[in-house]
């Protein structure tokens, strides 16, 4: 006979299909955007893996996630940024009101460390930002992640380049992100539990924090895992706590 309390686990992921049924849509955060979060059936899946396909940097990706950002980093929650493009830009995070002291940027040497860094940010129930141009996660990899997002308090979200559309992705949810013009996105769905991919809306945005500047410039934690390849001494809220101090 099944054990009854590991089916009501199993029932209760994130990742287990249950055909129509969308009470799994319960656990969601809004995404600040009334259009957005129709799209989304609600918001941005909490306790999942979320990929952003963008055509390019620097578009306003961030924008849509200033909200989230901000709700996570008010309740005291640490932001990981693992391996951006471009260092957050300061002035327009302290005018969204954001605290800097719950950000932390980490630049990983390899895949390895990548995969390391962005795992034990989810299992630590940290707000995951994570590139994937560098490190180039296989399938397997990404699989992991969304396996450990299933048992944390706060979504993960991914940010690949355009060829990643092509490839299949365990994430719970995908969207494709355009600009079609000045101070506008185009999201594409392209996977989403309970509603059949292809639609498409445009937002307007407001502040990009994607500007370029120096990485001495900014106040905030920058971290660069030491260890070699995924054996590392300490716990990733060890290592943050020692910049803290």
């Amino acid at each position: 006979m099944p054990n009854k309390s590991s089916l009501k686990n199993l029932l209760s992921r994130q990742d287990t299909w249950r055909g129509r049924n969308r009470s799994l849509r319960k656990n969601i955060i809004t995404t600040g955007n009334n259009s957005l979060d129709r799209l989304l059936l609600g918001g941005w899946p909490v306790s999942a893996l979320t990929e952003l396909v963008s055509q390019q940097d620097g578009i306003g990706e961030l924008s849509i996630l200033l909200p989230t950002l901000k709700h996570y980093a008010d309740e005291g929650k640490l932001c990981v940024w693992l391996d951006p493009p471009y260092q957050p830009y300061a002035p327009a995070l302290v005018n969204a009101e954001i605290p800097l002291d719950k950000l932390l940027v980490v630049r990983s040497k390899d895949s390895r460390e990548w995969l390391w860094t962005a795992e034990q940010s989810i299992r630590g129930n940290a707000l995951l930002f994570a590139w994937t141009n560098r490190a180039q996660p296989s399938y397997s990899a990404l699989r992991k992640l969304q396996l450990a997002a299933t048992e944390s308090l706060a979504p993960a979200f991914l940010f690949s380049p355009p060829a990643a559309i092509k490839a299949h992705s365990p994430a719970l949810l995908r969207i494709e992100l355009e600009s079609m013009k000045p101070n506008s996105l185009s999201i594409t769905l392209h996977k989403l539990k309970g509603k059949v991919p292809g639609a498409k809306i445009q937002i307007a945005l407001g502040d990009v924090i994607t500007e370029r500047t120096f990485l001495d410039r900014l106040p905030v934690n920058i971290n660069y895992p030491q260890g070699k390849k995924s054996n590392y001494p300490l716990p990733l809220k060890h290592k943050v706590q020692q910049l803290n101090t």
